[in-house]
């Protein structure tokens, strides 16, 4: 039994004695320890085998946190797959407008498919100060082939007016909503394709106000008038290029002061022009007036 405690206390005297030569070893130079760095070698190659695949499972069951550093090859292909998306979303966003415009371009070639004209998108620069009597300012000139009194429209197929003075590169555009636009005849599209005239003439609120035309050979298609229904151009004034786009919806119907058989109507248009940023020119292959053609 004495023995067997005096061996006890002799490994017990061990493990200090290996702490304090570890301390005593951590404070020598690098140089002395070189005879003994073989057992590290050692060790390394004995636990390399085992660390990798303990490394592995302990990332997947402790991913890295979202603060800490990427690689930086991951980071740089990271920071490639945002800038393709960003491309990428611009390239659909800008196919997407084109296919819009193909379409409203279709729409205006449907609706007048015996006129001849040529059509121009034209994106808006600048504009007169005054909103109820504004003109707009588009990059498309007379280069481009514009000419006065060509048609404009917006969205396909809603009117927006007239050009009223075009330069080399730039040109004046009138909306039809201007205070210093004449009146403008129309049609009230009722049920049955039926078309009853009325004569409108703008507010200055970015709205149209006029009187349906009473037909005593059809009494009962001014009763049909109706709030939501499309209002088209029908006016000789305006060339062919223009007949029958949508100047707007009529918002309000009410009886004439004068007349109760005939109704007034309220149109606004389809989108508030004075706000657009981009029209289209319905240019026609020659000036509707042949002096100014001989003139230039």
């Amino acid at each position: 039994m004495a023995r067997h405690a005096h061996q006890h206390n002799a490994y017990d005297r061990l493990l200090p004695a290996a702490v304090v030569l570890l301390l005593i070893g951590s404070f020598l130079p690098g140089r002395i320890l070189i005879p003994v760095s073989w057992m590290g070698e050692l060790l390394g190659m004995v636990a390399a085998p085992v660390s990798q695949p303990l490394r592995t499972v302990g990332g997947w069951l402790a991913p890295p946190s979202a603060g800490e550093a990427l690689p930086e090859e991951l980071a740089l292909l990271q920071r490639q797959v945002k800038e393709y998306r960003t491309l990428y979303e611009r390239a659909r966003e800008r196919n997407s407008d084109l296919l819009a415009q193909m379409e409203q371009l279709k729409l205006m070639v449907e609706l007048n498919p015996s006129v001849s004209t040529r059509l121009l998108n034209a994106p808006v620069i600048g504009s007169t100060s005054d909103p109820s009597n504004a003109q707009l300012l588009i990059r498309a000139g007379t280069k481009l082939g514009i000419n006065k009194n060509d048609v404009v429209a917006v969205e396909g197929v809603q009117l927006f007016g007239s050009v009223r003075d075009a330069g080399a590169r730039t040109s004046w555009i009138m909306p039809i909503t201007a205070k210093a636009q004449e009146h403008i005849k129309g049609k009230v599209m009722i049920e049955d394709g039926r078309g009853i005239a009325c004569s409108l003439k703008s507010v200055g609120d970015g709205t149209l106000r006029g009187d349906v035309a009473y037909d005593e050979s059809d009494t009962e298609a001014v009763s049909l008038v109706a709030v939501g229904q499309t209002v088209r151009l029908d006016d000789g004034q305006w060339p062919a290029s223009a007949q029958m786009l949508v100047l707007g919806l009529v918002e309000s119907v009410e009886p004439a002061p004068d007349s109760p058989l005939r109704p007034v109507i309220v149109v606004r248009p389809l989108i508030a022009l004075e706000r657009v940023t981009e029209v289209i020119v319905r240019i026609n292959p020659m000036p509707d007036n042949p002096d100014e053609e001989d003139g230039s």
